[in-house]
């Protein structure tokens, strides 16, 4: 063989073992793709914040803050839009330079669930049980039911009853996911920087010093009180929130009511002129005190009946950080039945009370009077929570407050079936009691517990005043049904695809508006919690 039929041979060869490498690449990348990861297209806002669909990202020159807006499939009424940080009546006027943005790209783990339980709070993709098929089949929601578990959603959190217990008891967020899921209300440091060049005038800031003279500055600057007697910092109870509100639905129709929230976070930081400073939080709501203190020997968190004062539960540390001049930064947590004190980001003292459903919307819900009747809880489940009062009080030293900063949780609306609870499928004969019109929605009321068999899991949206979940469902496919499982409400373990991971390709701009729809928003890649 001559040296060049040889050169050729050995570039056949090559050439061969190259293209059985790369078929064999693209093969374990298609069992991959097919059995352990797959991509998703987020299209909606029904888990907003935490996942964003097809949205604008609105900027304020005044408050230097960025805000997600969802959009619908129409091109949306810019008159809706407000500069939300400066107040909710406050317009936004420049809309010039308005860009779509896809909604997020994330990467889902196919391969976990068929080897694990799904965790309660997990962000599960699956297959829609009343439309398995077309654009509308993938499904993405927050799993907050598990199978074997009674669920009942009380003003916003998930109770939960297990096989065999007597009573139903608060589901409690670990923390990883409770900081994901913050909603801000405000924040001193996104307050205007020129409110005499604003279109209206400007409330001021809903923290307001009593008395009066002994504070300066405020919002933006932060707060100053030059004198060491008692003196509060009181939040305005004329101004909005916090509630349900979110800015991401400016654009969709309004909801009423706004449904008050008392899970909050207050984050504030507190630099006292000596270390004599004495300093609490206080939250009045659900007919109970609950406090959060520090001074220089002591920090913890304390709760007490407001009608009765000596029933005082309260957990108290040591604490000797106090110190003249140096900055305190005070995590104050109620949130999921528990009390949580977090001082420059180590925790200091926790309390849990377990109240049930009952306990508490007689607390929430009813007035005295009434919860000395002890009226039914059917007549409280849909009333309005009352509007938590929130107050600062120092003692002992001067003291500036550079920033605070308050953040709500989740809160799972209750509502009631619509059409679209039966539109799609006609419910099996045991089930349409379940699925009357205008009855509660699942979950939501007494009468409409959901109770959960082997291998069905109950999943709500995080934006829960625009997610169509497991509340108004209704019956599932004829298919589904037929094959699987016809339990309205539910999701039926083998629709489960897999845990959603992590957001890979955070939304880019749409190509319809001058974007490429390839560069992404690089400083929102984030794993999914």
């Amino acid at each position: 063989m001559s040296k060049q039929q040889k050169t050729s041979a050995t570039s056949t060869a090559k050439i061969i073992e190259l293209a059985q490498s790369l078929l064999v690449a693209f093969s374990f990348a298609l069992i991959f793709q097919g059995f352990v990861i797959q991509s998703f297209v987020i299209p909606t806002g029904s888990m907003a914040p935490t996942l964003l669909g097809q949205h604008w990202l609105i900027e304020s020159s005044q408050t230097g803050t960025t805000t997600t807006v969802g959009l619908g499939e129409t091109r949306p009424d810019t008159s809706r839009l407000r500069d939300w940080q400066i107040s909710r009546d406050h317009r936004i006027e420049d809309q010039t330079g308005l860009r779509t943005r896809m909604g997020d790209r994330i990467v889902v783990v196919k391969s976990l669930y068929p080897f694990f339980m799904p965790d309660r709070f997990d962000v599960a993709v699956f297959k829609n049980p009343t439309i398995p098929y077309g654009p509308s089949a993938n499904y993405i929601k927050r799993i907050v039911g598990l199978p074997g578990e009674s669920i009942w959603l009380v003003d916003g959190d998930v109770f939960t009853q297990k096989d065999g217990d007597e009573r139903f008891h608060v589901a409690r967020k670990p923390r990883h996911v409770q900081n994901s899921v913050w909603q801000q209300v405000h924040d001193t440091q996104s307050e205007p920087v020129a409110p005499d060049k604003l279109s209206r005038s400007w409330k001021g800031s809903p923290w307001v010093g009593e008395p009066d003279a002994d504070w300066s500055g405020g919002g933006y600057a932060g707060f100053r009180c030059d004198s060491a007697d008692a003196s509060r910092l009181i939040w305005d109870s004329d101004q909005p929130g916090p509630d349900d509100w979110t800015a991401y639905n400016m654009l969709s129709p309004e909801l009423r009511p706004r449904y008050n929230v008392s899970d909050l976070r207050i984050d504030a930081t507190l630099v006292p002129d000596q270390s004599s400073l004495k300093a609490e939080l206080m939250m009045e709501v659900r007919s109970h005190r609950f406090r959060f203190h520090v001074d220089g020997s002591s920090a913890g968190v304390s709760m007490w009946p407001i009608a009765d004062p000596d029933q005082i539960v309260e957990i108290v540390e040591s604490f000797d950080g106090l110190r003249a001049g140096g900055p305190l930064r005070l995590e104050c947590i109620h949130s999921d039945q528990r009390l949580t004190l977090r001082i420059n980001d180590v925790p200091v003292a926790q309390l849990e009370y377990d109240w049930t459903p009952y306990e508490r919307l007689m607390r929430t819900m009813a007035n005295p009077s009434q919860q000395a009747a002890g009226i039914p809880a059917s007549t409280l489940a849909h009333r309005l929570p009352s509007k938590p009062k929130i107050w600062w009080s120092f003692e002992g030293s001067p003291l500036s407050i550079p920033r605070i900063r308050m953040d709500r949780d989740l809160y799972y609306r209750p509502t009631m079936l619509q059409r679209m609870s039966r539109v799609w499928n006609e419910p099996a004969e045991e089930h349409r009691e379940a699925v009357r019109l205008n009855k509660p929605a699942a979950g939501t009321h007494p009468d409409t517990v959901i109770t959960l068999k082997d291998d069905q899991y109950f999943v709500l949206g995080d934006n829960s005043g625009r997610s169509l979940d497991g509340r108004l469902w209704g019956s599932p496919h004829p298919y589904v049904a037929a094959q699987i499982d016809d339990s309205p409400f539910i999701v039926p373990g083998d629709l489960l695809i897999g845990k959603a991971w992590m957001v890979y390709y955070p939304a880019p701009h749409s190509p319809k508006e001058g974007g490429m729809g390839l560069i992404p928003d690089f400083g929102s890649f984030r794993f999914i919690q």
